[in-house]
């Protein structure tokens, strides 16, 4: 029985095509033998013994049929100190975003050739790991023949006006397993389900395989498939796992790299930099590195530009001067006025404007996404004359800090993209420009075009998420809605008692009304009573103050919370990372998720009514200060400032 067994498995253990995938392309299945250590052979299954090689994804770098290169596009590489070094480096297109066929361009290979990425099925995310140096590099999706970059990653516009993606690929995590009598090593791991193997390169003379790679922050669990079984390193301690048998597991970290943020006039920056350790240079010749818009709208004194270099060595330090780019006489340097060079001691974030050069902690740490309503929020009363007062000081703060960081803004607000826009233009400068938009109550979502820049100066451009529109189809239909809504209207034959608002004709999945509150609880209640008679899923928000209250009747799977979700998985940004702030009975749903909350200084009294009801965890921040002010103490009390 073994033996058949054994033979079966020796058939499987053969290259052949996979008719999901390019003609090229071919799958090693992988038998799994049960030996010490080892998988049971009763838990293995044809679908996760399936893995496909960095060889087999390698070989498939081709052209995109029909599909023209990007344009001149900057290419960004190391100094030639990590020559001959290789990192794993993990890319993903992510299911959520859709698409079918998904491509990978890059500075890698010098935007030459597409790599295809896969999906282990159809509603699974689309995953390539590559081969790389140490190093920085620029990279785009192509989507279905349509180049895109990913939400999810960093975004940079280089010198040649591209928007693009970008990565520092750093080793964070190592594997190595002797196997001197081995022909092949692959580690697989829970970072992509396993679904795909690192080739480990051995070295002859002492028979250790050994491979790096740069993945997230977190623990995995890892275990070796030599020569095609699946076994453990007997010197490195193992955990039970329920569906492995041993494993090892590992952590890994953000690396340590060196990040200059730079401010300045110059359209192009260029950093002349070199390596120091104790005292000596580890090469003769300066390197030069163009820097790329860092994002963010900057200040009064330029736009930020920034540069991102890997360190050699664990006690580097790294010295430079800047310049524009230029030569002859329309070259101009920047260096300090006290010394020679600039100099960063140890790798880490630096911030260099005005001839200083300062640490800059939050450029090293995970980026955030603020999800912010404007009125009454971010904005104070704006019949008064210090309406943008505070959030003037928090555009200065979130331009030159957090968003150099790579952290989101996203205005979660009941007003139209028209009334948006109108204020943005009246604020002239004093409130920070968003990445994302959510407006009439979470029932359309907009993104910054950043191909118009970020400057309001230049002309600000929003792109409509068409797939969160067409997701609020589902159990909504506006012309019950609206038909309900104005039998109701009619019942009161007062405007001044009940109105309506928008009956769907700007937004086609809200209806606004307008009530007296000494009837606006039997409204809603007539409202729910004659949606739940029709079986329509709707949700109703109220929210206002005085002596009328704004109802608005949206689809069930729309509102603040549900878009801040959409936006959320859409950027990749985990749940702790996320804030939401506030200050209205309509920002309440958004409020009270799983994510940290702000409630500021000057809330009207439903939300506060709702506030003293929750439990006192930390999760939900009241500040002292009112508007954008009390963002910003909501922020430093969170840790995230």
């Amino acid at each position: 029985m073994h033996t058949a067994l054994g033979g079966r498995l020796s058939r499987l253990y053969r290259e052949k095509p996979c008719p999901q995938l390019p003609a090229a392309a071919k799958v090693r299945i992988l038998p799994v033998r049960a030996l010490r250590r080892c998988r049971p052979l009763s838990r293995c299954s044809a679908t996760r013994a399936i893995a496909l090689t960095v060889q087999d994804t390698v070989r498939q770098f081709q052209s995109f049929p029909g599909l023209s290169a990007p344009g001149n596009v900057t290419k960004l590489t190391d100094d030639g100190v990590f020559q001959g070094q290789t990192v794993f480096s993990k890319f993903t297109w992510p299911a959520v975003l859709g698409g079918e066929e998904v491509y990978i361009w890059g500075s890698f290979n010098d935007w030459t050739k597409g790599v295809r990425l896969h999906k282990a099925d159809h509603h699974k995310d689309a995953v390539v790991i590559l081969p790389l140096r140490p190093g920085t590099y620029e990279f785009k999706f192509v989507v279905d023949k349509v180049w895109t970059p990913a939400p999810h990653e960093p975004t940079v516009t280089n010198v040649e006006g591209h928007l693009n993606n970008y990565r520092v690929i750093a080793p964070t995590a190592s594997f190595s397993i002797r196997a001197p009598n081995a022909q092949t090593v692959f580690v697989v791991g829970d970072w992509d389900n396993w679904q795909y193997s690192l080739l480990l390169k051995k070295d002859p003379a002492t028979g250790v395989f050994s491979a790096k790679a740069h993945l997230p922050p977190g623990q995995y669990s890892y275990a070796f498939v030599v020569d095609g079984s699946m076994v453990t390193e007997p010197d490195l301690p193992v955990h039970p796992s329920e569906e492995y048998g041993e494993v090892h597991r590992v952590w890994s970290f953000e690396p340590d790299l060196f990040r200059i943020f730079y401010c300045t006039g110059w359209e192009e920056a260029v950093l002349q930099y070199r390596r120091v350790v104790k005292g000596q240079p580890l090469s003769k010749d300066w390197q030069r590195l163009s820097m790329v818009n860092a994002p963010s709208r900057g200040n009064s004194l330029g736009v930020w530009k920034m540069a991102t270099i890997v360190p050699s060595h664990p006690a580097e330090v790294l010295e430079f001067t800047l310049n524009n780019g230029a030569a002859g006489e329309k070259l101009k340097e920047d260096r300090p006025g006290t010394a020679p060079l600039y100099s960063c001691p140890f790798p880490g974030s630096f911030k260099l404007a005005k001839g200083m050069l300062r640490p800059f902690p939050r450029g090293a740490e995970s980026r955030i996404m603020l999800v912010s309503d404007i009125d009454g929020t971010m904005i104070g009363d704006l019949g008064s004359p210090d309406a943008f007062e505070s959030s003037h000081r928090f555009a200065e703060y979130w331009e030159n800090s957090a968003s150099l960081a790579g952290s989101l803004l996203v205005y979660n607000t009941g007003r139209s993209l028209g009334q948006f826009v109108d204020l943005m233009k009246k604020c002239e400068g004093r409130v920070a420009i968003p990445d994302v938009v959510v407006t009439a109550v979470g029932t359309k979502v907009w993104h910054l075009d950043e191909t118009c820049g970020r400057c309001a100066a230049s002309g600000l451009k929003w792109i409509e998420d068409t797939n969160w529109t067409l997701s609020l189809d589902v159990g909504w239909d506006l012309q019950v809605v609206r038909a309900l809504a104005r039998q109701l209207v009619g019942h009161y034959r007062d405007e001044a008692v009940l109105a309506v608002l928008d009956d769907g004709s700007e937004h086609r999945h809200r209806m606004a009304l307008t009530a007296d509150v000494k009837v606006l609880d039997e409204v809603v209640a007539r409202l729910m009573e004659g949606f739940q008679r029709e079986r329509l899923e709707v949700r109703i928000i109220t929210s206002g103050n005085g002596s009328h209250r704004y109802i608005d009747c949206v689809p069930v799977a729309a509102g603040k919370e549900k878009a801040l979700q959409y936006v959320r998985q859409q950027f990749g940004i985990p749940e702790h990372l996320c804030v939401a702030a506030g200050d209205s009975g309509n920002d309440i749903l958004m409020l009270e998720g799983d994510h940290p909350a702000i409630v500021v200084g000057n809330a009207q009294p439903e939300l506060l009514t709702w506030l003293v009801r929750q439990e006192q965890s930390g999760k939900v921040i009241y500040a002292d200060a009112c508007y954008a002010d009390g963002i910003l103490e909501g922020l430093a009390r969170h840790s995230l400032y």
